[in-house]
């Protein structure tokens, strides 16, 4: 998330504060200590721990810096103070202030400036300590939009105790995103205020990851359920560094619920970063990150074949090697050119390799392909004081990435409805992205104004796409029902084993595309302190996509207050609500590229029309039975004058400290999404025809991709965070919400192509209930222990027969009488422990000495099933079978380094 600060004004060692009170009226109260808390790079600290220290030691008052970094102290009397500010991950920083009764702040080296000097602290990067920090036990002002408590917070001290799967934190945070707030392209992610692909910097370089921290904010694309905020940490001025080691073998795993045999696996995770002043340059640090991650594994083929002498049941399992391999590093160089401007560059890099991708459920081994991944980020960075009052903060990033698919097996891919897929991936395919992102904030300070503006611009890329997929052909077989549309004629398997294919695809033609995706966005904010009890957030946003360059696009009006119920018990009401459109990502922009209007790409399908109809036997190979050639084009379109979707979120939250380190909070929430995406083919076979003829013989399917469809739902959070006492710290939140659409996405089709609208059900992503908790017992004792709960209602799933009754190569139609996700998958239910301990490698036992850890982590200690996946094909043998769990019990062994 991007910080600014409002004060940077530089002072030397102690600060003095007095107040004149005018003839004849009493002293009044001294004058507010105030400042700005910042790191070596310049970037700004938000909720540092600031104490206010009398001379005998006595805490004269706690408070936090804001989230712009600014902080006012007020003195309970004039005279000598110390204060003292922390933050984990950097050094205590101790400054002397006096306050006496003078009107204004006024340096101890200079007592005859009568001007208000804001303090600059620079807090100088240190080993983290183990202690959770929470909000609750300050007095910072509760009605800020960042000290909303119904957010997420994982600190780097929690990301050393916590079991967090392969330092894997994006997983172990994405737990708490909200599916209803994310865009069709999927959630956000925001690495130091810039939008991105991925986290660019390794696990122990991050220092706070966080959703959900300003829920209804302009400078935001997505409502903050709906994205991921990550705050790498800065360059330091002293030498510091952290070595990871993770290792997991199978030999200490429990056994797959659906392998043959306990599949292989072994798991070695190496990962660090060190810090520190650049020899030679003054005022310049570095911050350098890597990550390697080697795993062999094993995918789990659960499938259903044709029954022999040896399988009767037909019955399949099995354990396919599917190793992985995963190289990042980073390196970042920071300057601080004078008390007005700071800035760094940093590079980083990306390789990712994987066998048999795609390989797992009903999915054979001669279905996987194998995938190389690699990007290069660079990003420069600019802090600018403008005035005692305003900050620029500018962020330009080139990105490039490519990603290249082979198949593990070159055939025709075999595809048999509720069975098993074979034959091949069909997914030879390259994709090459160069990008560019800029972003630009500025931020004052005015009275009781706080104001944000910005540009920014988080694609402007040029993509290339070689399209070799499909060009062996995909074949369907599927079952044949008699005309009560229940009783099976012929198996899907049956007719495999004929050669009795229901459909055929090919892809043919021009395989090389360009392509452009361009998004720009603007915004204004201003949070209005109406009082010291009450504030208010309006802001205005706007986003324009080139998808939908022919419509004025994304004016998204915000808004949010807080108001101070309770200022001992510190209850805070807080609301707020907006518009918040759609992002389709990239993948309608390519399918507009290969298969707009008259593209030579060609995609062929050869269907039975008559859903009744035994289709004739010897047609594989199709040429037997078909002229591919001469079957006509599809092609893919937006429907005409097409507005992209738009959502409304709004909702209410209370939050109240329990105790002096926690808080507990409640909170509803509602959406409404408008024009919510599905494709729909308007070639489809018409009624009349008894789905047989197309409208337009000259073409196969026509998709066309609408925003016509409609979601709502509503939501309810109970959720604790801080430490309830010296034994036990933690948060955790429990969510009941109910989802409902018509639609599930713009890959999604109706079953009847002249009916879309008759599919109003639960939405695809609905969960009931969900309780998702990290809690640490005895976090600084040797006998420390640290969970993750986990649990949620099941998934819904739509049945289906595995025909195609509606002539249109979908074989997606359901059972007469069937809603849409009518089903349920079996809930989901993990329980993972941590115990780890450092040991002090010198005499002194300070968090900044060095240290060896050791751990032992257990993920899904119960060992649940936890399935993924069933067989949703109503006429197979094997429906309603699961296909696919989520891992066994598993135990993961760590060791750290760190000075």
């Amino acid at each position: 998330m991007l910080r600014f600060l409002a004060l940077a004004l530089a002072l030397g060692p102690s600060i003095a504060l007095a107040y004149n009170a005018p003839a004849g009226q009493p002293p009044a109260a001294p004058a507010p200590i105030t400042g700005v808390v910042a790191d070596p790079s310049g970037a700004i600290v938000p909720n540092a721990q600031i104490d206010l220290v009398e001379t005998d030691g006595a805490l004269a008052g706690s408070y936090h810096s804001g989230g712009d970094g600014t902080f006012q102290v007020v003195a309970p009397h004039p005279g000598s103070f110390t204060l003292i500010i922390s933050e984990p991950g950097f050094d205590t920083v101790k400054t002397p202030v006096v306050v006496a009764a003078a009107s204004a702040a006024i340096s101890a080296a200079a007592p005859a400036k009568l001007h208000a000097v804001p303090i600059k602290i620079v807090l100088p990067i240190a080993a983290l300590s183990t202690n959770v920090r929470v909000n609750a036990d300050s007095d910072d002002d509760l009605t800020s939009g960042e000290e909303n408590h119904d957010a997420n917070v994982m600190t780097a001290g929690d990301i050393k105790q916590l079991p967090i799967f392969d330092n894997d934190l994006q997983g172990a945070m994405s737990a708490f995103l909200d599916d209803s707030a994310t865009a069709s392209g999927g959630s956000g992610l925001i690495v130091d205020g810039v939008e991105a692909n991925r986290n660019t910097v390794s696990a122990s370089a991050v220092q706070e990851i966080r959703i959900n921290q300003d829920p209804y904010s302009a400078q935001y694309y997505w409502p903050g359920r709906g994205q991921m905020e990550i705050v790498t940490k800065s360059s330091a001025d002293n030498y510091h560094g952290q070595f990871n080691f993770l290792f997991r073998d199978s030999a200490l795993n429990a056994q797959n619920a659906l392998a043959p045999t306990k599949p292989s696996e072994q798991r070695r995770v190496y990962e660090g970063h060190l810090t520190g002043p650049i020899f030679h340059a003054p005022k310049s640090s570095f911050l350098a990150s890597f990550n390697r991650a080697e795993e062999d594994v094993d995918a789990v083929v659960r499938a259903f074949l044709p029954p022999n002498s040896d399988n009767p049941s037909g019955g399949y399992s099995a354990n396919v090697p599917a190793p992985t391999r995963d190289t990042e590093f980073s390196a970042r160089a920071a300057h601080q050119f004078s008390d007005r401007h700071s800035a760094y560059a940093q590079y980083s890099y990306e390789e990712w390799t994987g066998n048999n991708q795609g390989v797992g459920g009903q999915a054979l081994a001669s279905t996987g392909y194998n995938n190389r991944y690699h990007e290069d980020d660079l990003v420069f960075h600019v802090d600018s004081t403008l005035t005692a009052t305003m900050l620029n903060q500018l962020s330009i990033v080139g990105e490039h990435a490519f990603s290249k698919n082979v198949n593990a097996a070159e055939a025709p891919r075999i595809s048999v409805q509720g069975y098993f897929t074979s034959g091949s991936a069909q997914n030879n395919t390259l994709s090459t992205d160069y990008n560019f992102r800029l972003f630009d904030i500025v931020s004052l300070t005015r009275g009781r104004h706080f104001i944000k503006a910005g540009i920014g611009i988080p694609h402007f890329n040029r993509r290339a796409f070689n399209d070799n997929s499909n060009v062996l052909g995909t074949y369907t077989f599927s079952p044949i029902l008699a005309a009560d549309g229940v009783t099976v004629l012929t198996s899907a398997l049956e007719n495999y084993q004929n050669n009795r294919p229901s459909a055929y695809s090919q892809n043919s033609g021009q395989v090389h595309f360009i392509y452009h995706q361009q998004e720009m966005g603007a915004f204004l904010q201003d949070q209005i302190k109406v009082s010291t009890r009450f504030s208010i957030t309006p802001g205005l946003r706007y986003d324009w996509q080139n998808f939908f360059a022919t419509k004025l696009l994304g004016f998204s009006p915000r808004v949010s207050f807080a108001y101070v119920l309770d200022q001992a018990s510190k209850t805070v009401l807080r609301g707020g609500g907006g518009i918040y459109y759609d992002r389709t990502g990239s993948g309608p922009l390519l399918d507009l590229a290969r298969y707009e209007g008259l593209q030579p790409r060609r995609h062929s399908a050869v269907v039975a029309l008559d859903p009744t109809a035994q289709p004739p036997a010897g047609c594989v190979p199709i040429g037997n039975c078909v002229d591919v050639a001469s079957v006509p084009l599809q092609r893919v379109q937006l429907q005409p004058h097409a507005r992209i979707p738009y959502e409304m979120h709004y909702g209410l939250s209370i939050e109240r400290q329990l105790g002096e380190k926690a808080t507990a909070n409640i909170s509803v929430y509602s959406m409404r999404q408008i024009g919510t995406f599905r494709s729909l083919d308007i070639n489809a076979p018409t009624p009349q025809s008894g789905y047989t003829v197309r409208p337009d013989p000259a073409y196969g399917r026509i998709r066309e991709m609408q925003p016509q469809g409609f979601m709502q739902g509503s939501g309810m959070d109970a959720s604790y965070r801080g430490r309830l006492n010296k034994w036990f710290t933690g948060w955790g939140r429990y969510t009941w919400a109910h989802y409902a659409s018509n639609s599930d996405g713009l890959g999604w089709y109706p079953q009847n192509q002249y009916d879309p609208n008759n599919n109003w059900s639960d939405a695809s992503f609905d969960r009931r209930q969900r309780v998702g908790m990290y809690a640490m017992f005895h976090p600084d004792s040797v006998f420390n222990l640290a969970a993750g709960i986990w649990a949620n209602s099941g998934r819904p799933w739509t049945i289906i027969t595995g025909t195609d009754p509606y002539g249109d190569s979908l074989y997606n139609a359901r059972p007469d009488g069937v809603a849409r996700n009518s089903e349920r998958l079996p809930s989901y239910t993990s329980l993972d422990l941590r115990w780890g301990h450092d040991f002090a490698l010198t005499g002194s036992k300070e968090d900044e000495s060095p240290h060896v850890g050791f751990s032992a982590a257990a993920f899904n200690v119960l060992n649940h099933d936890n399935p993924g996946s069933v067989n949703t094909v109503a006429t197979s043998s094997g429906f309603g079978e699961v296909t696919s769990v989520a891992p066994p019990r598993r135990l993961q062994l760590g060791m750290r380094l760190e000075f």
